[in-house]
């Protein structure tokens, strides 16, 4: 498991996979990203979706529990075992309003994690137990929760959309 040293090492893993991530998108038009093909489990739409909930998921939990209201994991209406419908609903919710627009949003979801990552102690980051909403059985410190909601899906999924592009762009050329 990668274990940052303090939030700046963090951000900067962020910023990184984040970056190679959205780069990968580049030659994919909104014509194509819904195109699904059996080397690769989501298109790259539903990948890019997958991100922007999920960012969005978290800093909405924090800014429950900043406001002293009670929290529903993942979120309200949803249980951990109901997590696939949860990932369609982030493609309606993310995904119709277009790839650009959906990269815009996802771009501001991460200046709003750094943002926050920012604002926090290094305790309040590193330490288990620090955020009610993280406070969980396996204890998990908030950078953890960010880095197997972000960095590893970014990262992840940085390969995906590469191994995608080469099944399915190469074929249409």
């Amino acid at each position: 498991m990668q274990v940052y040293k303090n939030s700046e090492e963090l951000i900067d893993q962020i910023r990184k996979s984040y970056q190679q991530f959205i780069d990968e998108y580049e030659g994919i038009t909104d014509d194509v990203a819904d195109d699904r093909i059996e080397q690769v489990e989501k298109t790259p739409r539903e990948m890019l979706s997958y991100q922007v909930g999920w960012i969005n998921m978290i800093l909405s939990w924090e800014k429950a529990e900043k406001g002293g209201q009670d929290i529903t994991t993942p979120t309200p209406g949803y249980k951990w075992d109901q997590i696939r419908q949860l990932y369609d609903d982030f493609n309606v919710k993310y995904g119709s309003q277009g790839l650009d627009n959906e990269k815009e949003e996802l771009g501001k979801a991460v200046e709003d994690l750094i943002e926050w990552i920012n604002q926090m102690s290094h305790d309040e980051l590193f330490k288990p137990g620090e955020r009610k909403w993280a406070t969980t059985k396996a204890m998990w410190p908030v950078a953890k929760w960010i880095r197997i909601n972000a960095i590893s899906p970014f990262t992840n999924y940085s390969r995906q959309v590469k191994k995608w592009k080469n099944f399915n762009l190469r074929q249409k050329a």
